[in-house]
């Protein structure tokens, strides 16, 4: 990225709720370090959720192995209230949420998204896309199949993210799901404004809407072309054969790719994906 690039927000979510806050937020500061974003940017993260002074302040220091900014929230709003608020106080030109389980999978991750975001028409780009629908749950949630980029590592222009969450509701965590997954999510706006929502692999490929099953990313196959790991791909990983197909079938139904549906066999173990941490170049 050059010098008239827009500047770039880097927003870690560290909430120190989760009973793994430690585990999770040393494996991103791992990842950060390891892999080289390839843009500059400001790392601002994100302090809520810690229920004793000695936890935030064991936190903090942890991050002190790289330039940071502090933002302090209470512990309301879930994710995306989270970053609505931090959007809201910086300025920054993009930002680039990343959730509390996040993973950076390889170098030049920042450079890849952005890249695909200053894309002709496009307005919003993420690590993970699903077909998967809700509507099962929640008569609320559009029918299968329903494309939305997931909120665990997405890209967009700050302004046009604060525009289409201001006085959107975060009261519970199905207010958190509609809007990544609702008949008006965060992927269904920038659709409705004409731009198009892309799926980077670790490639740094940007993928249209219709080639995410293809992609090898989001529960396909070994997940090989993952940029931002998080749980429910480490998840997937582990799961035993019969859990994983009823998974992607789940998540992508009739349009995944045969090759991505049967790319490991379950009576080789030899076949089955490893698990281990690894930060591809």
């Amino acid at each position: 990225m050059n010098k008239s690039s827009p500047s770039i927000a880097v927003v870690f979510l560290a909430r120190g709720a989760e009973v793994d806050w430690r585990a999770s937020c040393e494996r991103f500061l791992a990842s950060y370090r390891h892999c080289s974003a390839g843009a500059e940017h400001s790392l601002y993260v994100i302090f809520k959720g810690f229920g004793k002074a000695s936890d935030m302040d064991e936190a903090r220091k942890m991050f002190e192995v790289v330039p940071f900014k502090p933002v302090l929230l209470d512990d309301d709003s879930f994710d995306i209230g989270a970053y609505t608020a931090t959007a809201n106080q910086i300025h920054e030109d993009l930002v680039c949420m990343l959730n509390t389980t996040s993973e950076i999978m390889a170098g030049n991750w920042l450079r890849k998204l952005a890249v695909n975001l200053s894309s002709a028409n496009v307005g919003l780009v993420g690590a993970t896309g699903s077909y998967e629908s809700l509507s099962e749950f929640n008569k609320a949630f559009p029918l299968f199949p329903n494309p939305h980029l997931r909120s665990n590592a997405f890209m967009i222009n700050r302004e046009l993210f604060c525009r289409i969450t201001k006085g959107r509701p975060m009261r519970d965590k199905i207010d958190a799901f509609l809007f990544e997954s609702g008949p008006d999510s965060m992927t269904r706006q920038i659709l409705a404004l004409g731009q198009e929502a892309l799926l980077v692999g670790r490639n740094g490929r940007g993928y249209s809407l219709k080639w995410w099953p293809t992609s090898d990313t989001f529960r396909q196959g070994t997940q090989s072309n993952l940029l931002v790991a998080d749980n429910q791909t480490r998840n997937f990983a582990a799961m035993p054969w019969p859990e994983k197909h009823e998974f992607v079938l789940r998540t992508w139904g009739p349009y995944i790719n045969d090759e991505m549906l049967i790319g490991w066999k379950p009576s080789s173990p030899a076949n089955l994906p490893a698990n281990p941490t690894k930060y591809p170049e």
